[in-house]
């Protein structure tokens, strides 16, 4: 009886490294190398800012802020080490604008462009005042009808200059920044914002 409970031990100890080593090789053979590209200096034209640049909003007082656009910012190639199981591993490249303004000296991303090579993801991150938020002119413009937060004009005036396709985002937390509402488009960034203190209304300077 102790002999065999001896024999059992060691069998149940064999399987156990069996099943340790056949799990690291499972999981050794789900990792790869993956390499990305820089970013693809075709889809520029896909960014609604340039460097350098100033854009200028004016709010009904006609006091002026203005956001000076410094840099543009391209990824770079990179390589990671890939460890999904199903080798679904994207390449993730963005270009991406800095800026400092009137009231911000410390340079910040007022926004980012990001694309995946494995889906239609385009993401464009802004930052305004503190706010920041992102949208996907690809894939959620469609639903936007869903979302309480957003709402859509076709066309929207701001003096003489109609804009197309701008989307109003509320912010819905209202400890991030004093920031209301922000008017924006793919074409054109960022149009004009809402302070929730004052209710000051800031628009573009055409």
């Amino acid at each position: 009886m102790i002999k065999n409970n001896k024999t059992y031990n060691r069998m149940k100890n064999l399987f156990w490294v069996l099943i340790s080593v056949l799990f690291f090789f499972v999981i050794s053979a789900c990792k790869k190398q993956k390499s990305c590209p820089c970013f693809d200096t075709n889809d520029i034209v896909e960014f609604s800012y340039t460097a350098p640049d100033t854009i200028t909003f004016e709010n009904e007082t006609s006091e002026l802020l203005q956001i000076f656009i410094s840099h543009i910012d391209l990824s770079l190639p990179y390589t990671y080490e890939c460890k999904d199981l199903y080798k679904i591993c994207p390449c993730i490249n963005y270009i991406e604008a800095l800026a400092t303004d009137t009231k911000t000296p410390t340079s910040y991303s007022f926004l980012r462009m990001e694309q995946s090579d494995v889906s239609e993801m385009q993401y464009f991150k802004y930052t305004v005042q503190g706010f920041e938020f992102e949208f996907d002119f690809i894939n959620e413009l469609p639903y936007i009808d869903q979302m309480d937060h957003l709402e859509h004009y076709s066309s929207y005036s701001i003096g003489d200059v109609v804009y197309n396709d701008v989307v109003v985002i509320t912010n819905l937390d209202s400890e991030t920044s004093n920031i209301y509402q922000v008017f924006f488009n793919k074409q054109n960034g960022v149009l004009r914002f809402i302070e929730k203190s004052t209710g000051s209304v800031w628009s573009i300077k055409n």
